[in-house]
């Protein structure tokens, strides 16, 4: 190998080093997004619809309406994720949940319903509202609320709400 050959390798050596670390990043990257969530437009579309149901039922009340919060939202979409890994509604961890919320948004209180296998907004509600502790739930002194609605590979929908009262800012 002469020398110009040799520098011209030298040269091209970290680019294909470049090159492939690329494409095996690339890769991985790809891997890993397919197995993240993204949220239909059936559940973003559930979850609006019964947020919506739960402030009309307030409002009817005379309560105020719930305000939604996204740092709430991530706290019930991730809880409703476990939910369809365990395949059972549940309030495990809701103590990290409320923790959590009290730490990051200011919450002085926490609260959650958690229901399976709804299929309509308006028949999770009546649900809740047909219970004497969802209705509480519901009816209590929040300000701020967040829901998620995810359906399972099935087809059975999972639902975590949560509700805050946040501290005055």
């Amino acid at each position: 190998m002469n020398a110009r050959t040799l520098a011209a390798t030298r040269l091209m050596l970290p680019i294909m080093i470049l090159c492939l670390c690329c494409y095996s990043c690339a890769n991985e990257s790809i891997t890993e997004t397919e197995n993240l969530y993204v949220a239909s437009l059936e559940d973003v579309s559930l979850q609006n619809e019964v947020f919506e149901l739960i402030n009309e039922h307030r409002i009817s009340i005379s309560l105020n309406p719930l305000k939604n919060l996204d740092i709430v939202y991530a706290k019930a979409e991730e809880h409703t994720n476990y939910m369809i890994a365990t395949q059972e509604a549940n309030h495990d961890y809701f103590f990290e949940r409320e923790a959590y919320l009290k730490s990051n948004a200011n919450a002085a209180l926490v609260a959650e319903n958690v229901a399976f296998a709804y299929t309509t907004a308006t028949g999770v509600v009546n649900g809740w509202l047909n219970s004497e502790q969802h209705r509480a739930v519901i009816e209590g002194d929040f300000t701020h609320a967040s829901i998620s609605a995810r359906k399972d590979k099935e087809g059975n929908f999972y639902f975590t709400h949560i509700f805050i009262k946040r501290l005055e800012e």
